[in-house]
């Protein structure tokens, strides 16, 4: 991910559990699960691909990480239990970029979260181990409390931060080969 152009962002990440369990974690509508090609997936899903109400994901594996791309909508971000559920039993973590610009990267373990920093608006670190990795990131040349994010800005620091922790996403997956793909249910408060 890490030098790519890829300026907005939604992502859930989850260690050692398969896609298709990926996306029921995060609440997808079993009626939509598919694994589609290029084409089919633009067919079946392309009304609702870039809406923010669409919903729509492709999932895959990196390594031993199952990845869900959110295409258009912000789940991830409007219920913030979605990665709590996702970690239960492992590791997951998200990455959200917006066009603020701002980088979200929150990483949770067995149903917790473990670091959350985000810098969308000022700074914020959150969760039961905020600093769990500042040796990291200060190996990548940033000071996050003096708005210093290295020479990738924070979008590159994240990216490079969470390619450390071994994830991924496979270019020719987003847009050459079939992938499994679908609806996510609304969250809750829709």
């Amino acid at each position: 991910m890490y030098g790519s152009d890829l300026p907005l962002i939604n992502i859930t990440f989850a260690r050692q559990i398969n896609a298709r369990e990926l996306l029921d974690r995060m609440g997808v509508d079993q009626e939509t699960v598919a694994v589609r090609g290029p084409d089919d997936f633009h067919y079946d899903l392309g009304g609702h691909l870039y809406t923010s109400d669409g919903y729509v994901v492709s999932a895959g594996h990196y390594r031993a990480w199952a990845w869900a791309w959110e295409h258009g909508s912000w789940k991830g971000v409007e219920d913030r239990g979605l990665l709590l559920r996702a970690s239960i039993g492992t590791a997951a973590l998200e990455l959200h970029a917006s066009e603020k610009p701002g980088m979200d990267f929150r990483y949770a373990e067995n149903g917790r979260l473990v670091t959350g920093l985000n810098t969308m608006n000022l700074f914020k670190r959150t969760g039961t181990d905020p600093h769990r990795f500042d040796p990291e990131i200060h190996a990548l040349g940033a000071r996050l409390e003096e708005g210093e994010y290295g020479p990738g800005g924070s979008l590159g620091l994240f990216y490079k931060l969470a390619e450390n922790l071994g994830v991924g996403l496979p270019l020719d997956d987003l847009n050459n080969r079939p992938v499994l793909s679908g609806r996510l249910l609304p969250p809750p408060s829709r």
